[in-house]
């Protein structure tokens, strides 16, 4: 008897134990062994039984999917899970050496650095998501990298009572286009393309958003710049809009995509100005800039700047303003896109288009500027090991592509998910002003590959590869490019992926670096060599 009890006592502190690491399925198991083998009365065991159910009820899960851990509440209405990426990058250019690199040269102001050869870690972020009381969802992630204020990536709340119909509140990407709704960690190449520059990025707001029927998605969303007041004088806000519909889901076929959607933006914000040295690195500048691009895979910048003079509202245009002048540069951007994707199987075809406006005023009647831009790429993707690009798709964007054969390295099986993509991409600034009515080094200007017409550039007011004139458009003066790409992509497993791209990008125009001499040598193309090495989960 004495052993029989001291028998069901250790067997209830093992199912204990198990039933609080959440061993449901071992517990349940190891009760019927001993009740089959006379141990346990059936009485007894269904006791046990009933206590472990009980303990099941409170006891959370610990979960591990491809590589990400989570704990869940036993009724699955709250959840915490680990998230974060690493993408470590090198990049080469042709541009790096020889002229650009000279020594002569290491007391000028040189962004034309941003085309050394070098390793980089280009994005490290960690964070926790989930879900609280089974209707709202949440992350909080942290940037160790850039320039993002707090260290803040995202972060937001999401009240989710239904798939139709969902409201955000917090830093969260704002509506525009497809690449810039798809993940960092999933897009085809190593950098984003110029449409995507365009975009109004991760900003503070609140948005409402849904899949209120099979293959249509809607986001709507009102922000603000940054983390502080940066709404306009007028008191306008920023807003943001997307729309896409996929017409292969609603029809049920599971192995294509054909896919449509619209976006547009409407901002009106302020821009602070920073201050650096001039061409020959002696005067101080204050500009606001307005909008920025890189030559793809981070190379050449800027390729396209718009910088306009910062003056405090009431003063001298002259006297410029300081980075914390709260009245600095007003900019009012209007920008629309239409986006398409049509993949069948493996194939892959995916475009987007935007057209944008922008005009800024420093508040001051002068060194004012505005122009409009279009860009536009097309990339067609091939997955070399057959998997299909549709699996791949949800909620109005692509996401990680799954291998059908994961590479395993102990066990030296498996070739993961191997892809080939080509793409063209192309922009175009035109239409361009500015109203600058002094010799000043404040002067606003056009950066990078602006020429042609009556746009003037030297290097003495400027700088090497700036554009501006006085007081009247600048007629037949604009800024375009085209890029080529051809990248090969392998993802070995859930958490890790290469990427390998090369580029060449036509700035169809000679340019100098900017804030150099006049004696530089110009150069109009850029040849980049790009590779990523990526952990996510």
């Amino acid at each position: 008897m004495k052993n029989k009890i001291l028998t069901t006592a250790i067997s209830s502190a093992v199912i204990a134990m198990s039933a609080n690491l959440a061993f449901a399925d071992t517990t349940e198991d190891l009760v019927n062994a001993l009740v089959t083998k006379g141990v346990l009365t059936e009485e007894e065991g269904a006791l046990l039984s009933k206590n472990n159910d009980k303990a099941k009820k409170n006891t959370p899960i610990v979960k591990n999917k491809d590589g990400a851990f989570s704990i869940e509440s036993a009724d699955g209405k709250n959840e915490i899970a680990l998230t974060g990426r690493l993408h470590f990058d090198y990049h080469n250019s042709d541009l790096d050496g020889g002229d650009l690199t000279t020594s002569s040269y290491d007391n000028y102001d040189i962004d034309a650095k941003s085309v050394g050869s070098e390793y980089e870690v280009r994005r490290a972020r960690i964070g926790v998501k989930g879900k609280l009381g089974g209707i709202w969802n949440y992350e909080i992630v942290t940037n160790t990298v850039g320039k993002s204020a707090n260290l803040i990536d995202e972060a937001k709340l999401t009240f989710a009572p239904s798939k139709p119909f969902n409201i955000t509140a917090g830093v969260f990407k704002q509506a525009f286009n497809l690449e810039g709704a798809t993940s960092s960690n999933d897009i085809d190449f190593t950098e984003r393309s110029w449409v995507h520059a365009l975009s109004p990025h991760k900003q503070l707001g609140v948005g409402v958003s849904g899949e209120p029927t099979k293959g249509l998605t809607y986001q709507l969303t009102n922000f603000q710049h940054g983390f502080s007041e940066d709404t306009g004088e007028d008191g306008n806000s920023n807003y943001s809009a997307r729309l896409t519909y996929n017409f292969a889901e609603a029809m049920d076929a599971k192995d294509s995509i054909f896919h449509v959607g619209i976006a547009g933006t409407s901002e009106d914000y302020r821009k602070t100005p920073t201050t650096s040295s001039n061409g020959v690195g002696t005067t101080s500048t204050t500009h606001a800039r307005i909008l920025e691009l890189k030559s793809a895979g981070r190379g050449y910048s800027p390729l396209f700047g718009f910088d306009v003079e910062g003056s405090q509202q009431g003063q001298a245009a002259t006297l410029g303003a300081s980075a914390k002048g709260k009245n600095a540069v007003q900019v009012d951007k209007n920008l629309w896109g239409v986006e398409g994707i049509v993949a069948k199987g493996p194939f892959k075809l995916q475009g987007e288009y935007a057209d944008a406006s922008f005009s800024a005023d420093n508040g001051t009647g002068a060194h004012d500027a505005e122009f409009d831009m279009k860009t536009y790429y097309l990339t067609a993707g091939w997955i070399l090991t057959g998997e299909d690009y549709a699996s791949s798709y949800s909620g109005g964007k692509m996401k990680g592509l799954k291998s059908k054969n994961w590479f395993d390295f102990e066990k030296g099986t498996g070739t993961g998910l191997w892809e080939v993509n080509a793409r063209y991409a192309y922009f175009k600034a035109d239409d361009m002003y500015m109203d600058n009515n002094s010799s000043s080094y404040n002067e606003s200007r056009f950066r990078g590959t602006a020429g042609g017409g009556n746009c003037a550039s030297t290097s003495a007011t400027y700088g090497a590869g700036s554009a501006a004139v006085a007081g009247n458009a600048l007629s037949g003066c604009k800024s375009e490019a085209d890029e080529w790409t051809i990248g090969l992509k392998w993802i070995a497993n859930p958490n890790v992926l290469v990427k390998a791209d090369y580029v060449y990008t036509d700035y169809n125009n000679d340019v100098k670096a900017p804030d150099m001499p006049d004696t530089l040598k110009a150069f109009d193309n850029e040849q980049m060599f790009h590779v990523r090495m990526q952990y996510m989960f």
